[in-house]
């Protein structure tokens, strides 16, 4: 047991043994003078018994019997404590009048103890003293008894011996080392109003503690104190404020000592800066203080909102670092001036001025339409109006080319730009009309006859190291055989292209000229005529007119069209049949061939590279007399699209017997429906 270390039994006096060997519990037995036996009288016999400071001294009876008298003022065992009287035991059992320790136990106040045993001149009985038992026990001080005062002012911490104290967060422990501070100063108030008081506040503020509180707004403010709720701060009866003390100090100006029950008036500091001093001593309890602070400065004018915005905040009034926004109403743009602003924000200055002048709310302005290539635009809303919910309606140059993909129609939207229908800022496009020829059907090349204007409007004139032919696709690019160009693919530039004419040799036609021109990879010249296709880029688009128009690439349903011994028309300057290059533009209409009998036809002949492939359509009649011819090579065997009457490239020149015309050998083109996605793909990504 930790508290029976065996320090000394003393008979009359029980003493602490040198510091050092503290704290260490003490303990012993007291009897009366012959016990177990009689005591004597006119006995006297005293024991002072002591503990480390931190302890105190238990001590209960184990045997008792004194004799017994009115008081105790005879026999007698009493216990004391410095000036302080415990108990005085006399009998053996407690009467009215006296007390008999029983099984009571008995605590010294602090750390010592006087037992003193006496009895008198005679006694009528023989009585057996006592027996008694002591201990030293360490002093919980952290348990207090109602009524008394805590030993600290927040955590109380018992150990053997003694006790220390802490204290709760916001708190030091005070030199005393039970008195908790507050930790109350360097806190700084910056918001233009705001609310601030003592520590604990409606709580007993700390004792022994110092807060300064800071109020800094900037400069051109003027802050206004407000005392509210209740004030109690301890005042002393004689002198101002000696003990608990609140003073409100400016750059210029003290005020206070503040002190009493009595709500001090509000103060106008006239200042941007304050300090709040707040200091109490070590006693009392009393609630403290609540301020609640605002702030004035010099007002800026109430700001006026331009016709079409409004203003965000609006307050009744406007002061040092206030801020207003302007925003304008839909389809209306923010401008300074000239200059058009993504926002606007104004703030209130010290002097009374608002930083920046109040900007304009303009209608939203689109400008001029942008120009459409090949088209035009028309001002629905009225002439030239260009602003906010304006309508304009562009329309393409009729009859030769149509519009894609909105209907033309726009409208000037919030954010300044023309927008269509379906949300879309790009330009709609003019797209070419193709397909669309004065003629439906009818007449003969190498064997056939003279186009006429519009007949052919996507014929394209080659003229390079050979005559060759092609056929207009949209407005900027021209499908031709491979061989046709081979030989300029290096130098497209060198390649006169004509368009828009009958005569091979007439000055009257549109001229166009080569950016590039793209042969088909798997095209090998000299190796036969697989894959015989090219596309040439041209550098300008070219004007669509009566006499100049795109044909169509083939559709989903084109095969339907291109069957055997349906009619294909071809159309171009080939050698005629007196074996010279025509002067006018020829056509002919000639029939689908079934591919396995041209491919019979030509295994016959063992032409050197000539093998029909799956690339490669066939066209003519079985007894000769209607062909295609040198000087064609690259043009168009077109077909008529019966469900949209267009008319589509179904074919392109390429090879055929030496001999134009010549019974069972036919003419061979390629077969351009095979090659959509290639045509597609060039002409998308270049």
């Amino acid at each position: 047991m930790r508290l029976l270390v065996f320090l000394g039994l003393l008979w009359g006096s029980a003493a602490a043994p040198p510091g050092p060997q503290w704290p260490a519990p003490m303990f012993g037995r007291l009897v009366s003078p012959g016990f177990p036996g009689e005591y004597a009288n006119n006995q006297e016999r005293r024991w002072t018994l002591t503990a480390p400071p931190g302890y105190r001294l238990r001590l209960y009876f184990t045997h008792f019997h004194l004799e017994l008298s009115y008081l105790c003022e005879y026999d007698y065992v009493k216990l004391s404590s410095g000036t302080q009287e415990l108990a005085t035991l006399c009998g053996q059992e407690s009467t009215d009048t006296e007390r008999a320790p029983g099984n009571d136990t008995f605590y010294s106040p602090a750390s010592s103890l006087d037992v003193t045993f006496r009895s008198d001149y005679s006694n009528e009985k023989p009585f057996t003293g006592f027996e008694a038992f002591y201990a030293a026990e360490d002093i919980d001080e952290c348990q207090v008894a109602p009524g008394q005062a805590a030993p600290c002012d927040h955590h109380c911490h018992n150990h053997l011996g003694g006790f220390y104290c802490s204290c709760r967060r916001g708190y030091v422990l005070h030199e005393n080392k039970r008195t908790c501070s507050a930790l109350c100063s360097g806190q700084v108030f910056a918001d233009r109003s705001g609310v601030l008081s003592s520590p604990e506040y409606p709580q007993p503020y700390p004792k022994l503690s110092s807060c300064t509180y800071g109020i800094h707004l900037e400069e051109g403010f003027s802050i206004i104190l407000d005392f509210v709720g209740s004030f109690d701060v301890e005042a002393h009866p004689d002198t101002q404020c000696s003990y608990d003390s609140l003073k409100i100090q400016t750059d210029k100006e003290e005020y206070g000592p503040f002190c009493g029950t009595t709500l001090p008036p509000r103060i106008e500091t006239k200042s941007n800066a304050v300090t709040i001093i707040f200091v109490t001593d070590e006693s009392g309890d009393h609630t403290g203080w609540k301020i609640y602070y605002t702030s004035t400065a010099q007002p800026c004018p109430g700001p006026v909102a331009p016709p079409n915005g409004h203003i965000a905040p609006v307050q009744a009034e406007y002061v040092l670092k206030d801020r207003f926004a302007v925003f304008c109403e839909t389809g209306y743009e923010l401008l300074r001036g000239a200059l058009p602003l993504k926002s606007f924000a104004a703030v209130c200055q010290k002097d009374g001025s608002w930083d920046q002048p109040m900007p304009t709310c303009s209608i939203v302005d689109c400008g001029p339409p942008d120009d459409l290539p090949m088209g035009r635009v028309e001002y629905i809303t009225g002439p030239e109006v260009t602003t906010y919910r304006a309508v304009i309606q562009y329309h393409c140059n009729e009859v030769f080319y149509t519009m894609t993909p909105t209907d033309g129609k726009y409208v000037c939207e919030a954010d300044g730009f023309w927008t269509s229908s379906k949300g879309e800022k790009s330009l709609p496009v003019c797209e070419p009309v193709c397909g669309e020829s004065t003629r439906t059907t009818g007449g003969r090349i190498y064997g056939g006859q003279a186009a006429q204007l519009g007949d052919f409007p996507w014929q394209v004139l080659l003229l390079g190291q050979t005559t060759a032919a092609g056929a207009l696709l949209q407005d900027s690019w021209i499908v031709t055989a491979a061989h046709a160009v081979y030989a300029q693919k290096e130098a497209a530039s060198s390649l006169d292209i004509r368009l828009g004419t009958l005569k091979r040799l007439s000055a009257h036609y549109t001229q166009a000229w080569a950016e590039a021109i793209f042969i088909h990879e798997g095209y090998t010249h000299g190796a036969g005529f697989d894959n015989d296709i090219a596309l040439i880029k041209l550098k300008n688009r070219v004007a669509m007119n009566s006499n100049i128009l795109p044909i169509c690439l083939p559709g989903e349903e084109a095969e339907s069209f291109m069957r055997t011994d349906d009619i294909g028309t071809a159309s171009g300057w080939g050698l005629t049949q007196r074996g010279f290059l025509a002067r006018n533009l020829m056509f002919v209409d000639i029939p689908i061939v079934d591919h396995q009998k041209c491919t019979a036809a030509y295994e016959k002949l063992a032409f050197p590279g000539a093998r029909v492939t799956e690339n490669m359509l066939c066209a003519g009649l079985e007894g000769g007399g209607k062909d295609s011819c040198r000087g064609e090579s690259g043009g168009a065997l077109v077909f008529l699209d019966n469900e949209t009457q267009k008319w589509f490239v179904g074919g392109i020149v390429s090879w055929g017997s030496i001999n134009c015309g010549e019974a069972n050998q036919y003419g061979v083109y390629t077969k351009v429906i095979n090659y959509i996605p290639w045509i597609k793909n060039i002409i998308s990504n270049f």
